[in-house]
């Protein structure tokens, strides 16, 4: 029985974690039902002029759970009134009831969560606290249906085994990591078991509580292994089995229902990318990324099977990767498959999101035609008694490299085979109750071994996974706890107690004191005090630290925080905020590079406040001169009213006396009406024009304190993003110095010359702002920068080297001294040609028509002034002459608008560049918008004041808009010149390329001796005559960037080595020796990234290349 199902997919939105509510994050994720909106971010919108157009991807659910929510007692999440919030509990209904009922049908299943790190994965999956995640109330909801069974004749077989797959090896995490095999686990297919994990610990359950043991067992053993093996979580996949099986009994038939739960946690996303998206060649070379690429492949595969756009037979490539043959059953085969994407809702992980999205869009096409697995017992153990003796027949008539067309190696794989299936056949006739009984033995017994006395002071791990933190524990017992190596390289004397394997520790590194409670804690040697650190702060040798209840512990690598069980427990600490991995991490590089102190975090603190003060100072200003005015106003109409009322009572009283006294008068009476009219007429203008002054002073003081107004936002506005900037670029240091101090332990065992420095690099742009500061990591040799790496580049080798470390702890350093070029982590082209700096010139003058002849500064990438550049920008006259006569002189701007604009930039030459650098300098500016930068001649040589001579006119018809915004910017010049200290060691790795190999050996022939002895007869009779002395060849000019005798170290480091100072100096071989045009050649080879099918020979490249690296 076989039923064609999809793959499940739902898509899962988070929270804005802190660093995206630090940096105001923009929200660009909706959801509507099952669909999960994307909205494209405003610079992008802008750029593919589609405005805001979403992106809108369809999934079986999509679930909200970025807000909307509200904490209980216990710390749960559950959904606030009329919110869409989906909770734990949900996305359990959804997905993980689907996947418990298949398994009750007996169908295999799969459920694996897939996102960048951080994306919410784990939380997904395992979840926090009383949040549990799908794999936690999945064993829960198991043991919940078992105990509901009514059924006498039925009756349920749980086993569990947890597996990790890091760096192409599968690891057990049931196994310490000490006791397991240096290749990990192998992987293997067999007729009736299918694809299984050979050798992999499957631990019986029989309770909730007894699985949920098993697991954090897995867990604490992935800390060890991490800890050790200096893993990452966002590297690894972890998958959890459960082999759940129904036994049934019928009619004296005994039955069976199995279903094998996987449930996968993969690494992050972020990792399969693309070898363009960092440019590091080694990208797609090393293994971590190999399974997460490969499993992208063969989803994309199946989707086009699916589709139809690949053929039905196409091949599908499960065998490119552990995790795609391991799951080779769960996608494309028979079993009922759920995938989970976690995504980030910020702007500023959009192409992570956007990849994430279409990643699941092409799993929901896959189809698997999932089967009940419902086989007899005893069918099974005799087709597996069946394929043995097969295999075991074949194995005893065939011989190793026969005719029979079978190799040693095929053999012992089939030998491999036999062990596997004879493991398979004495656990599958023991019973469930002891197989049950073993590994709850087994199980004690390990745990009494691996029990810490948590009474006693001691030390829980940091992590930077939640998950994996205060798993790893050691007790401080009373009197002496020595700290250092896992193993012994001389296997004399006992191991240390707190054994940790990783770069930076000594095999005798530290040694901590309790005596009565009191924990102190001292360094070994000055060598361990280097690497040993207390809250950040670095051991002095000779010096015992004493230890508080909080304090952190680096040693190397590894962070540790100290429990005094009287003050408290590590939980405490940890979900008090008190101890975290990042911040212990930003301790430490506290001492690397001066952070803000307290004084100036307080003196930002105050001027941020300041600055916010002043902006409300200047809008409640603006508000009470409005209100001033509007008062103001409406006295001046009431004072108005009264004056006219006033005259218009005194002019009644006075026509009421007049008309008493003077009946007669009509005439006077009239003329007093004309003059009374006047006299209104003129009150009315003045009222006006008093009016007309006060709303134009009003109008005045308010456009003055809107100015006030936008200029103290401007200032709060610069100020946060100024914060914000310094805060992506702790957060690169964060990243990037961790990771360089792990390189330079690793290259210091591998015992390697080279050494990474921390580099920050400030761009400037046109608008004369300083643009984005760079985080990059400098390979020096000697003391020679050789290239960079940007933190992307150095976070794939640092984990090359990782495998560089475990290999060479497995096979020895000779295993790893002689790698080509091609695999060797800390090789790249020699980046000969360095930006000396970078020269701003204002274009403001062109636009008041005047000449600008200024001495630029050139700036370094460091903000260190490096020379001078002499630019002259004049503009031309309709006549053709130099600047602008005063008749052609414009008053505004905008009266240039629709002209003829002509510009010359001359750049005469450049003053005072560095030593180092002057070499073949050559500039470069881009001007408005040209595609390509225009380029100034190249000065050949050495000269630290090059000539450049240079001069161009541009022509703008007609003068636009925007081109009057562009004359408001400056143009940037760009210098650049050739390092002489990394052209020497391209030169010398020249050299190395050109040693020619050792002739082989060869038998002459007769003829030949019978010449060999000839001429050396001849020679010898030469050799008596008086020797005429031969002027010695003249030694070649010293070029730039040649090996000088300033540069021994380098020529000391080449294959060919020089003499030593008291021997005498041998003949000059002219034959032999290269001219300075071959060697320039072969430096100007050495420095280019090596063709896709090297013309050389293969044996002469590595051997002389490795001897200098």
């Amino acid at each position: 029985m076989s039923e064609e199902c999809s793959v499940a997919v739902g898509v899962r939105i988070r929270p804005f974690n802190d660093r995206e509510k630090a940096l105001n994050a923009q929200l660009c994720v909706d959801v509507d039902g099952p669909t999960t909106i994307l909205q494209n971010p405003p610079e992008l919108a802008d750029e593919s002029g589609k405005g805001k157009e979403a992106k809108r991807f369809t999934f079986d659910a999509s679930f909200w759970s970025h807000d909307g929510f509200e904490a209980d007692d216990r710390g749960y999440c559950k959904p606030a009134p009329g919110s869409r919030y989906a909770d734990q509990q949900l996305v359990f209904e959804t997905f993980g009831k689907r996947i418990l009922d298949s398994a009750w049908e007996g169908y295999h299943c799969c459920l694996f969560a897939y996102g960048q790190t951080g994306a919410g994965k784990s939380y997904s999956m395992v979840g926090y606290g009383a949040n549990k995640g799908i794999v936690p109330i999945s064993c829960e909801e198991i043991f919940t249906r078992i105990a509901a069974n009514t059924d006498a004749g039925l009756t349920f077989e749980v086993m569990v085994s947890m597996v990790e797959i890091y760096n192409e090896q599968v690891q057990d995490l049931l196994v310490a990591p000490k006791n397991r095999p240096k290749k990990g686990l192998d992987i293997r297919e067999s007729q009736q078991l299918g694809i299984y994990i050979a050798g992999v610990t499957r631990r019986p359950v029989d309770s909730y509580p007894s699985i949920e043991a098993v697991v954090d067992e897995g867990t604490e053993n992935r800390t060890v292994g991490s800890t050790l093996m200096n893993a990452t979580s966002s590297r690894a996949h972890t998958v959890l089995t459960i082999e759940f099986k129904q036994v049934s009994q019928a009619a004296g038939q005994s039955g069976q229902k199995l279903s094998l739960i996987n449930l996968v946690d993969l690494a992050g996303s972020e990792k399969a990318g693309q070898t363009g998206a960092s440019g590091d060649r080694l990208k797609e070379g090393c293994a971590i990324n190999k399974s997460l690429s490969a499993l992208g492949n063969v989803i994309e595969k199946l989707a086009d099977k699916a589709t139809g756009k690949a053929k039905a037979t196409a091949i599908v490539p499960y065998r490119d990767s552990k995790l795609t043959r391991l799951l080779q059953n769960a996608l494309g085969g028979s079993s009922k498959t759920v995938m989970i994407c976690a995504i980030s809702p910020a702007s500023s992980n959009y192409e992570e999101t956007l990849s994430t999205l279409r990643y699941a869009d092409r799993a929901k096409r896959i189809k698997n035609s999932a089967t009940v697995n419902e086989n007899p017992q005893d069918k099974l153990i005799r087709q597996l008694r069946e394929e043995n003796e097969k295999l075991r027949n074949m194995v005893g008539t065939e011989t190793p490299g026969a005719d029979t067309g079978i190799s040693s190696e095929e053999m012992s794989q089939k030998q491999a085979e036999i062990q596997a299936l004879e493991q398979a056949l004495m656990e599958m006739q023991k019973s469930f109750a002891e197989r049950l009984s073993e590994a709850q033995k087994a199980q004690a017994s390990t745990k009494k071994e691996k029990s810490v006395d948590i009474k006693m002071p001691h030390i829980a791990n940091l992590n930077e996974d939640h998950l994996l933190t205060a798993k790893l524990k050691f007790a401080f017992k009373e009197g002496t706890t020595r700290v250092g190596r896992g193993h012994q390289d001389d296997g004399e004397g006992p191991a240390p107690e707190v054994a940790l394997q990783v770069p930076g520790i000594l095999q005798e590194h530290a040694v901590v004191e309790n005596a009565g409670g009191t924990v102190t804690l001292k360094a070994a040697s000055a060598e361990a005090a280097a690497t040993t650190f207390v809250n950040g702060t670095a051991l002095q040798q000779d010096t015992a630290v004493t230890l508080s209840h909080g304090d952190r512990l680096a040693f190397g690598q590894c962070i540790f925080v100290f429990v005094e069980p009287k003050k408290g427990k590590v939980a405490e600490l940890i979900n008090s905020g008190q101890v975290s991995y990042a911040l212990a991490r930003k301790e430490l590089q506290q001492g690397e590079v001066a952070g803000p102190s307290e004084e100036e975090l307080k003196a930002s603190r105050e001027l941020a406040e300041e600055l916010e003060r002043k902006a409300k100072e200047a809008e409640e200003a603006k508000d009470r001169a409005k209100a001033e005015a509007e008062a103001m106003m409406r006295k001046r109409e009431e004072e108005f009213k009264l004056q006219m009322e006033q005259r218009q009572k005194q002019w009644e009283e006075e026509m009421k006396q007049r008309e008493a006294a003077e009946a007669n008068e009509h005439a006077a009476a009239a003329e007093q009406a004309r003059v009374h009219e006047q006299e209104l007429a003129r009150l009315q203008r003045e009222f006006e024009e008093r009016q007309r002054k006060a709303e134009q002073a009003a109008q005045t003081r308010i456009e003055e304190l809107e100015k006030k107004a936008q200029k103290a936002a401007a200032e709060e506005e610069g100020h946060r993003q100024h914060e914000l900037a310094m805060q992506k670029l702790e957060e690169q240091l964060m990243t990037v110095m961790p990771l360089v101090k792990e390189a330079n332990l690793i290259i210091a065992e591998l015992q390697r010359p080279h050494r990474l420095e921390t580099k920050m690099h400030c761009e400037l742009t046109a608008e004369g702002k300083s643009g984005a500061v760079n985080v990059a990591a400098a390979v020096m040799l000697n003391g020679v920068r050789l290239f960079e790496w940007n933190p992307e580049t150095l976070e794939n080798r640092v984990f090359i080297l990782r495998e560089l470390l475990q290999r060479a702890e497995d096979e020895g350093l000779e295993a790893v001294a002689d790698l080509c070029n091609e695999e060797d982590p800390l090789w790249d082209p020699i980046q000969v040609e360095r930006l000396i700096g970078v020269s701003q010139v204002l274009l403001e003058g062109v636009l008041l028509q005047v000449e600008n002849k200024v001495d630029a500064r050139i700036l370094s990438s460091e903000g260190q002034a490096v020379g001078t550049l002499k630019v002259e920008i004049i503009p031309i006259a309709k006549d053709g002459s130099l600047g602008i006569p005063d008749e052609e002189v414009v008053d505004e701007p905008e009266e240039l608008l629709g002209t003829c604009m002509k510009i010359l930039v001359a750049v005469p030459s450049a003053v005072g560049l560095p030593e180092a650098l002057a070499n073949d300098v050559r500039a470069e500016y881009n001007y408005f918008i040209d595609e390509k930068p225009h380029h100034l001649p190249v000065v050949s040589g050495h000269n630290c004041n090059p000539e450049f001579n240079y001069k161009h006119t541009f022509v703008q018809d007609p003068v636009t808009s925007r081109f009057l915004e562009y004359l408001q910017s400056k143009l940037v010049f760009r210098v650049y010149g050739r390092d002489s200290a990394a052209a020497a060691a391209a030169e010398e790795l020249a050299r190395a390329r050109e040693k020619p190999p050792p002739a082989p050996e060869a038998i002459p022939s007769p003829s030949a001796a019978r010449a060999v002895e000839q001429e050396a007869a001849a020679v010898a009779e030469a050799e008596a005559q008086p020797e005429e002395p031969v002027p010695a060849p003249p030694a070649p000019p010293v070029l730039p960037g040649t090996i000088g005798e300033g540069d021994a170290g380098l020529r000391e480091a080449g294959a060919g080595g020089e003499a030593s100072p008291g021997s005498p100096a041998p003949p000059p071989e002219v034959k032999q020796t290269a001219s300075q045009a071959s060697l320039r050649r072969a430096a100007e080879d050495a420095v280019t990234a090596p063709p896709p099918e090297p013309q050389t020979v293969e044996s002469k490249k590595k051997s002389s290349i490795c001897a200098i690296l």
